[in-house]
């Protein structure tokens, strides 16, 4: 395993080395950071910049979505590059994670200069250079209250909570978002891929330093869990705005199973599966306890624990528990 990591990664600093230094014979492009499109300069680490992203989520390549049609062209980097949907379109016997070609070439490289994209639940989602994240990180489906299918989110779903147009939601109420949070220039890239200490735009995708991620609005910001804005879940205590939100999802997932009789709600091939007690699966189940697992796997797949969007995903929570339970979180600050 060890080895096909070495190998990979050899291949991507290959990859990078001739994209930086083969596009161009003088020195000034040689020194552009590639899909930069305003054409500043700067100084590549590249050794460090490669690192980083070898120990990234985007470095392992998922084989089962991308041997499926439709899949490939979010969990192969060739694949995303050249728009191929299909696996008959893909001229190679082996697949490759999602590496430098993906976002610095082709359709990377177009959605990023469009600055918006198309998202199952929306048009048009302004997101800067972030919009090429978000062509990926998105439900995959638009789902309604009375789906039949029972469609799921798709995993790493955050384009949904990010652009504040996903979930399922109540039509007699008026959901909102944090615009500050919502507006964010190049949205997903303006958080996750500040600079980095080389001086470059870090490639681990994560919130590596959180001062530089938030600290223009939230001054002297240490830790992203700051303290909320009051106790959304009824516990009694104002905590953390994540732990706020893990609160809530568990009320929300406990009135599920109470709805259930004890039984359990999971993802699974696109639907989201309903069981019995015994383990039985349910044809058939109430459009509100749909709708409340539908929201609890689309706020979990987003990873965010809110911060995203922490309006939207506390009024998705929150209303979610009443239509299952009648009434809102006993003791709760709502939103």
């Amino acid at each position: 395993m060890q080895s096909k990591k070495a190998v990979a990664l050899a291949f991507v600093m290959l990859f990078l080395l001739i994209f930086l230094y083969g596009c161009g014979g003088d020195k000034e492009n040689r020194n552009k950071m590639p899909g930069d499109n305003k054409g500043g300069e700067a100084a590549v680490d590249i050794n460090a910049l490669t690192a980083e992203w070898a120990e990234s989520a985007h470095s392992n390549i998922l084989l089962a979505p991308a041997q499926r049609d439709g899949c490939v062209v979010c969990h192969d980097g060739g694949a995303f590059a050249m728009k191929q949907t299909e696996l008959a379109s893909i001229e190679r016997d082996f697949f490759i994670s999602v590496d430098c070609r993906a976002c610095h070439t082709g359709q990377g490289v177009e959605l990023m200069e469009a600055g918006s994209v198309e998202i199952p639940t929306a048009e048009n989602v302004k997101g800067g250079s972030g919009a090429l994240c978000m062509y990926c990180h998105n439900s995959r489906t638009a789902p309604q209250m009375d789906d039949k299918d029972r469609v799921a989110p798709h995993y790493s779903s955050q384009a949904d909570i990010a652009s504040g147009t996903g979930g399922i939601r109540r039509e007699d109420f008026e959901y909102g978002n944090t615009a500050a949070h919502v507006d964010i220039d190049n949205s997903c890239v303006g958080c996750h891929m500040t600079e980095a200490d080389g001086g470059y735009a870090a490639h681990s995708f994560q919130v590596e330093n959180v001062e530089n991620a938030c600290g223009q609005c939230h001054q002297e910001i240490a830790d992203v869990n700051l303290k909320a804005g009051g106790d959304y879940d009824g516990d009694g205590e104002t905590e953390g705005f994540q732990t706020e939100v893990e609160g809530i999802l568990a009320l929300v997932q406990e009135a599920i199973v109470d709805e259930l009789n004890g039984g359990s709600f999971t993802s699974s091939h696109g639907t989201v599966i309903f069981k019995d007690a015994e383990g039985t699966e349910l044809s058939e189940v109430p459009d509100e306890l749909y709708q409340a697992a539908y929201n609890y796997l689309l706020v979990s797949n987003d990873g965010s624990l809110g911060i995203h969007n922490p309006t939207l995903v506390v009024q998705l929570l929150q209303q979610s528990y009443k239509v299952l339970k009648g009434e809102d979180i006993p003791k709760a600050k709502l939103k």
